[in-house]
Order: C-alpha cells, then structure tokens, then sequence
C-alpha cells in the first residue's frame, strides 16, 4: 500500500540493533494512533552523496527493512508501511527523508561502541538539525510503558514556546493524558548578584512571568477543553526542574530554535533533557524572536530578568 509524496507520515531510523526496536515500535505506535503511513528508513553509510535505493543496495539493509516491514504488517495490516535505504551519513540522510510536517523517531542510542545510556551523536545532530518533529527513544521503552503518565511540556514564557505548547496539547488530547506546562527561573545568578536586592526584585520579576504564563497557556484551554491542565513555575536548573516534576511521564517535550528554515542549534537544556530523561523526548522547532537562543529555552538569564525588572509594571 504506498502513499502520497505529500501526506503527512511517521519516519522512523533503523539501524539493525535491539536497541534500536523501541525505536520502531514507538513509531508503529504513533503512526497507528494518528493514522499515518509508516516510512522504515536504513541508511548505508559509505561516504557518499544521498540518494534513494535502487537494486545495488547491499542486500543485508534491504532484506532487514523487509523482514521488520513484513513484521509490521503481520501485526498490523492496516498500518501502511514502507522501506527506503538511502547512502550517505546517518544525519544527512534521515534528514533527507523527512517532510516538515512528518515525524522522526530515532533511538537515543544507535550501534556505536558507546554503552554510555546518554543520547548517541547521530539523535543528538538530528535533533539539533530536524526541522520536523523529533522524538528520541530510550532503548528501554516498551508500548504501553508509562501508559498512564503525563506529558510534561517545558515552557520559557520568554520566548515563543506556542508551536511546542500546541503539540504538548494534542498529544495530551490524542492519549487522554494530563498535561504539566513546566517553567522554571534559575535564582543562583541573581543572589549571587545581589542577596539584598535580589529577593523583592525576583518577586516582581516572578509574578509577571506567571502572568505571562498563564497568557500563553491560557487560549489552549478553550481549544483543548477535555485537557487536564497544571501550571508548574519553581526555581532550579530548567533541565534540572522539568525531569524532575515529569515523575514518571509518558512523554516530555521540548522546544528546539528553528527560524526561517535554518537550523540554529539545540539549547543547554534541551540537550540536558535529552541525555537524563528515562522516557522518550520529543523536540519540536521553534521560531523564537530574535536574540533568543537555545541556551536561554526554559530559563530566564540573570541580565534578561534584572532588564524586565526595571522596565515600569504596565
């Protein structure tokens, strides 16, 4: 069953390792719970240019995508699926099969000789580079593990965070999960600053971050009406406070700077979620204003706060 150029899919890496199989069924998963075709992509990396497969690919990535295809379709043969093996780096080459509006599913850890659970290079690059969706599995990841857990959204009120906060939204809607708007202002610079002044100022400064806050999650509310909603703002590390109010969630998502089609790169925080969380991640592109940049998602520097605090309250 093929599918068209256009239509929106489900495109998932497979490398051949059992690490690599939470990565396929996550993608099986969503690709069935949001009615999409699967795209099972091999990549044959012998450095040079991409380009599709054609009867020269080495046999054994062609027959380990039909055999997990055949797989597939035993187990779901409804679910439309197909294989393409390209040549050329794994970053390069996944990128090159992926729409912006599909979904990439990758493995937080590929073949590599590394036995370290941190996210590999390969997640790591794409993640800085999609301009699609992606979603990082942890080898341990099992369908239905964490079933019953949130989906936890980490949310700077700073930035323009409402392409990840709506996907955090729908996803929340499609699995019947509560949803936690997590945002978090780290106070170690600015006590550090001033003790004394500090205090009273990150008071002012907090309660229109929550005002801001609660703006932006505001109109989701009316649009998501059977969303169970939580509003979190604490203090800490933004990495540091997201992991730890997901408890034990069944999916956290991040937003990634992306602007005008270029890749910007992957913030401090989003990669420090993407190599601690023990449940899959999913990053999502946002074009944020300029002068925003990745290290800066979810968390608020000392000068941005001590510059707000001393515009006039409006």
């Amino acid at each position: 069953m093929m599918y068209e150029r256009d239509e929106t899919k489900v495109v998932v890496g497979v490398d051949g390792s059992e690490r690599n199989r939470a990565a396929i069924d996550y993608a099986v998963t969503s690709a069935l719970a949001t009615s999409r075709p699967l795209k099972l992509v091999g990549v044959v990396d012998v450095g040079v240019p991409d380009q599709p497969a054609t009867a020269e690919v080495p046999g054994h990535e062609w027959v380990l995508l039909e055999d997990i295809r055949d797989q597939v379709v035993a187990e779901h043969p409804r679910l439309s699926v197909r294989t393409l093996v390209r040549f050329g780096h794994p970053v390069s080459a996944l990128l090159a099969s992926v729409g912006e509006r599909d979904l990439l599913v990758v493995g937080k850890r590929g073949m590599g000789p590394a036995r370290s659970m941190r996210i590999g290079t390969t997640a790591l690059r794409l993640a800085a580079r999609a301009s699609s969706p992606l979603v990082v599995v942890p080898p341990w990841w099992r369908v239905g593990s964490h079933h019953s857990g949130a989906i936890v959204v980490g949310i700077d009120p700073a930035a323009d965070e409402e392409t990840a906060l709506r996907m955090a939204f729908v996803e929340a809607a499609r699995s019947g999960a509560p949803l936690r708007v997590v945002s978090a202002v780290d106070l170690r610079p600015m006590l550090v600053w001033d003790k004394v002044l500090g205090a009273p100022l990150y008071r002012q400064w907090e309660q229109r971050s929550m005002a801001s806050l609660e703006r932006l999650v505001g109109p989701f509310h009316d649009e998501f009406p059977g969303v169970a909603v939580t509003v979190v703002r604490d203090h800490g590390h933004a990495a540091d406070v997201l992991t730890d109010y997901a408890g034990d969630p069944q999916l956290i998502v991040v937003g990634r700077d992306h602007h005008g089609g270029s890749s910007i790169g992957l913030g401090a925080v989003a990669r420090e979620v993407l190599n601690v969380a023990d449940v899959p991640v999913l990053v999502v592109p946002v074009a944020r204003p300029k002068g925003l940049d990745g290290s800066a998602s979810m968390s608020d520097s000392t000068a941005t706060a001590a510059k707000s605090l001393r515009e006039p309250a409006t």
